[in-house]
C-alpha cells in the first residue's frame, strides 16, 4: 500500500515510539535490580537459617548453665544441712562428726567442680552470643539493603508506568494519521508480540528476521520508497528505508 510522505513520517514515529514502549514495558515487567533483590532474599533466608542454628547453640549453653546452677544450689543446700547437723552435734559420736565433715568437704569439692564447669560454659555462651550478634548485624544489613532495593524497584516501576502512559498518548497522533489498513496490520502484529512495523535495511524482515526473496527485494528497490508491505512470515508492516 502506498502512503504519503506525511504518513511515512507518522509511521516512522510510531515505529520509534512502539520500540520505546516495548523497552519500557520489558523493564517494568523485568526490573533491572530484580536479580539483586532475589540474591538479597536468598541471603536473608540463608542468614535466617544460620541464626536459628546459632540461637539453638546459645540456648543449649544457657540451659546447661541453668542446670549447673541448680546442681550447685542442691550441693549448697546439702552443705547447709550437714553444717547445721555438725554444729548442733547432739547425739553424734566422734566418727559421726568426722563423717559429716567428710560429707561437707565432698559437697564443697563438688561445688568447686561445678562452678569451674559453669565458668567454662559461660565462656562458651559468651562466644556463642557474640556469634549470634554478628549474624544479627549481617541480617540487619541484608534486610536494610533489601528494603532499599525494593523501594528503588517500586519507584522505578512507578516511573516506568508514567513513561508508558506518555508513550501511549504520544502514539495516538501518528496512528490517527495513518490509513486504517496500515493501523490494523500494525496492531495485529503487536498483539502477536511483534514490533508492529519495521524499516527495511536489507533483504530481511527487521521484525522477525525472515529473508525476503531476491525477486521480491529487487521489486521493492524499484518501487516507490513510500510503498508499504506485509512480511510473509510475521505480517508486520514493512517500509523500505529511504
Amino acid at each position: 500500500m502506498l502512503i504519503t510522505v506525511a504518513q511515512r513520517a507518522a509511521l516512522t514515529t510510531l515505529i520509534e515510539l512502539t520500540a520505546q514502549g516495548r523497552a519500557l514495558r520489558h523493564e517494568h515487567e523485568n526490573p533491572k535490580r530484580a536479580g539483586e533483590l532475589q540474591e538479597l532474599v536468598r541471603k536473608h533466608k540463608e542468614l535466617g537459617d544460620e541464626r536459628a542454628q546459632a540461637n539453638e547453640v546459645v540456648e543449649t549453653h544457657r540451659a546447661a548453665i541453668a542446670e549447673t546452677n541448680a546442681l550447685i544450689e542442691a550441693q549448697r543446700a546439702k552443705i547447709e544441712k550437714k553444717s547445721v547437723e555438725l554444729n548442733d552435734g547432739t547425739g553424734l559420736t566422734s566418727r559421726d562428726l568426722v563423717n559429716l565433715q567428710d560429707e561437707i568437704a565432698g559437697h564443697e569439692q563438688r561445688v568447686g567442680e561445678l562452678e569451674e564447669s559453669e565458668l567454662e560454659e559461660m565462656e562458651r555462651l559468651e562466644a556463642a552470643e557474640a556469634g549470634l550478634a554478628a549474624i544479627d548485624d549481617r541480617l540487619a544489613e541484608v534486610t536494610a539493603a533489601g528494603r532499599e532495593v525494593q523501594t528503588a524497584v517500586k519507584n522505578r516501576q512507578a516511573e516506568l508506568s508514567e513513561l508508558l502512559t506518555v508513550n501511549e498518548a504520544e502514539s495516538e497522533q501518528p496512528r490517527r494519521e495513518l490509513p486504517q489498513q496500515v493501523v490494523t496490520a500494525f496492531e495485529a502484529n503487536v498483539r502477536q508480540g511483534g514490533p508492529g512495523a519495521a524499516l527495511l535495511t536489507g533483504p530481511n524482515c527487521q521484525a522477525c528476521g525472515q529473508e525476503i526473496g531476491g525477486a521480491a527485494w529487487n521489486a521493492m528497490l524499484g518501487a516507490d520508497v513510500n510503498e508499504t508491505y506485509a512480511c510473509e512470515e510475521c505480517e508486520a508492516v514493512l517500509l523500505r528505508r529511504s
